[in-house]
């Protein structure tokens, strides 16, 4: 087992043994002390070495930033991992910008024998890289250029000291020995020859030429030599410019390589689909290109930082890289954008098998960093000739093919055709409406009521998002939200509908009307770009609705995006009375694992299952299976799309709570709901 030296800040005695506990299940041999005083923990860092420090967040005297003041001031170079029964992202971030390695919660401990791993591995890399900076810089500080004399024929004579920080050699061994054998073999010839010159009385200035170190690496050195005045000796002065000619030779690879992934950029798989052009006309062959866009990239991004957008990049480049052949290109066009550069297709159909193969291996979850992340991917294909005849073309007509899979709902691919270009246009014109679209009071919100099937009344109603433009007409929903979501403006709009939903839910309640809770639904891009918490209980707080009137709608694909910080995130609203529900059950990563844990009040049935249930088997099985789990596991059930009375009577018969469809009533304006609700509408 491996001994691991341990410090730890930690009030709680039963934490730390549990945490002790966990370490050793891991295969450490820990040696463990605890402190909890800022004294103590200084005293103890005198009684070191320790290999790391596991802190509490907050203690009654002390807590970890406090901890890692103290460290960063002492300035052992400690690794620091912070578990904290505290959870929220923007203290885990502070905590890691004072320098802690990682933050855990103590509910969840799964992640500690990793985390301190990786801590370890961290630290161990950075001493060594201390050590590394530290002999660069004696380097620097003290070597001399190379200096040696040869004779005529080219052997060694006297060599300074500095050959054996240059080329790795002890001066002795140098003596008699040609300076041909240390001369890289591919440039024997070119050293040789202006070596001749020397010996002809012409003086050698900074010529550059590869040697070999005596480890067999390549050192670049530039050479300069003269003939003494008694011309039976050269006098050469070599230079180390192997940094310089590595750094040179990194600039022209950036120059045609993504610095994240090392696939090609832009530039070279320009130059590879010309080539690729050029050699199709030759042939006769066909070449396709795919323009893969990340769905989703935008959220894991912005919600989890960009270290880990980058880490997700890198993973999904090598996912690229693998489902293509040896002989096709992959490249980086930019941000979460990919080019894929399929050569000498015998058909265009090989491009179908490819482009599927993509979307498939996209759709299932990857792990980065121990996450497990939930993405898929868009695509687009043009083939040349018949989709444009030079790179910018296919690049454009591939870009536009890729915006029409978004379209169709992501997680597919689709080939050019011509009049993608037409639709392209009118998307980039729906967008830029739609910034203007809340300034202008263009937004409106209309209820469709949410009906008890035991009492047949109305218990609530769903907010839904209407866009009524001057030109335009009213923009369907379908159109205007997934550009809401993809240019992040569904976070600006998303505040407006939960501010006006909830003041509307007011004045009902002032109304006396009998009191109905009112749904909001929730995006991933609003939950991870923004404290979820914070801002809805500001709104309840300004608008003065009490938050039991309040039901948020998360669909599961949101969950999936990190199940621990929703569940933390929507237990914090649940305990003030705000009701969940989890919407259009059944059609995201369903799971019943974080099911049970989740804290909802309402399964919502997609309205894809309630349509055709009663006359597609599968469709009804999964309905009443549905009602059946919601209601083991204490939740309530509603069935959306609700079109007729055969409907709603097949869903009373079997036990759903309540009903939102159009058997009912359409989605409404505020007055008309209010007339409902006073008129007391019910089920017949």
């Amino acid at each position: 087992m491996t001994i691991l030296h341990t410090l730890m800040v930690e009030d709680s005695e039963d934490d730390a043994l549990l945490i002790l506990e966990v370490l050793r299940s891991g295969g450490y041999d820990v040696r463990a002390r605890r402190v909890e005083t800022e004294d103590e923990l200084r005293r103890a860092l005198c009684d070191g070495p320790w290999d790391i420090v596991l802190s509490d967040y907050m203690l009654p005297s002390f807590d970890a930033e406090s901890a890692l003041s103290v460290l960063n001031e002492v300035g052992l170079g400690i690794p620091v991992i912070v578990i904290s029964g505290t959870v929220g992202e923007d203290v885990a971030v502070e905590t890691l910008k004072l320098g802690a390695e990682d933050y855990l919660l103590k509910q969840n401990l799964t992640r500690l024998v990793p985390a301190v791993a990786r801590a370890l591995d961290v630290a161990e890399s950075r001493r060594q890289q201390n050590k590394l900076e530290h002999m660069k810089t004696l380097i620097l500080e003290n070597s001399l250029d190379l200096i040696c004399t040869l004779d005529t024929q080219g052997c060694f004579l006297e060599v300074s000291a500095a050959i054996q920080t240059v080329l790795g050699y002890e001066p002795v061994e140098l003596t008699g020995v040609h300076i041909e054998k240390l001369v890289h073999p591919d440039a024997q010839v070119s050293f040789l020859h202006e070596f001749q010159t020397v010996l002809q009385g012409e003086r050698m200035r900074d010529f550059e030429c590869r040697f070999l170190h005596e480890c067999g690496r390549t050192v670049y050195l530039t050479w300069s030599a003269v003939l003494s005045q008694d011309h039976d000796v050269i006098v050469s002065v070599g230079r180390d410019v192997t940094e310089r000619k590595q750094a040179e030779q990194r600039i022209r690879y950036l120059a045609t390589h993504d610095g994240l992934t090392d696939l090609p950029n832009r530039n070279l798989i320009q130059d590879r689909i010309q080539q690729a052009i050029t050699h199709a006309r030759r042939t006769g062959r066909l070449l396709a290109l795919l323009f893969l866009d990340l769905d989703r990239f935008k959220v894991i991004n912005d919600g989890y930082g960009h270290p880990f957008g980058d880490a997700v990049l890198k993973a999904a480049a090598e996912q690229l890289v693998a489902l293509v052949r040896d002989g096709d290109t992959v490249a980086r066009q930019g941000g979460d954008e990919f080019l894929i550069l399929l050569a000498d297709l015998r058909k265009a159909s090989d491009a179908h098998i490819v482009a599927q193969k993509i979307v498939e291996n996209l759709e299932r979850p990857l792990v980065v960093q121990g996450r497990e992340v939930h993405m898929s991917g868009s695509i687009g294909v043009a083939v040349f000739p018949q989709d444009g005849e030079t790179a910018d073309a296919l690049i454009g007509n591939a870009d536009v093919a890729m915006y029409r899979a978004k379209n169709l709902g992501r997680n597919t691919y689709q080939f050019f055709t011509r009049e993608m270009s037409e639709e392209t246009q009118r998307r980039v014109n729906l967008e830029t409406r739609l910034h203007d679209a809340v300034a202008m009071d263009q937004l409106r919100l209309v209820y469709q009521p949410m009906v008890s099937l035991t009492s047949g009344r109305i218990t609530g109603c769903e907010a839904l998002l209407r866009w009524h433009h001057p030109e335009l007409g009213m923009v369907s929903p379908a159109h205007f939200i997934p550009i809401a979501e993809d240019s992040g403006l569904i976070v600006p709009i998303g505040d407006w509908v939960l501010r006006t939903a909830c003041a509307q839910a007011r004045t009902w309640w002032d109304a006396g009307l009998p009191p109905v809770t009112v749904a909001v639904n929730i995006s991933a891009r609003q939950f991870l770009q923004q404290d979820v918490v914070t801002w809805v209980m500001n709104t309840l707080r300004k608008t003065g609705l009490p938050p039991e009137l309040l039901e948020l709608e998360l669909t599961e694909t949101l969950i999936a995006q990190d199940v621990e910080k929703v569940i933390a995130t929507f237990s914090r609203l649940g305990d003030v009375g705000v009701k969940l529900s989890i919407d259009d059950f059944g059609t995201g990563y369903s799971s019943l694992g974080y099911l049970k844990r989740f804290p909802a009040d309402t399964l919502k049935i997609d309205q894809s299952f309630v349509r055709d249930m009663l006359t597609d088997p599968e469709d009804a099985t999964i309905v009443l299976a549905v009602i059946s789990l919601a209601h083991n596991l204490e939740f309530k059930v509603i069935a959306e799309g609700v079109e007729t009375e055969q409907h709603c009577h097949f869903l009373r018969q079997n036990h759903c709570d309540e009903i939102q469809g159009y058997y009912f009533s359409k989605p409404v304006p505020a007055a008309e709901f209010e007339a409902m609700l006073r008129s007391g509408k019910r089920l017949p």
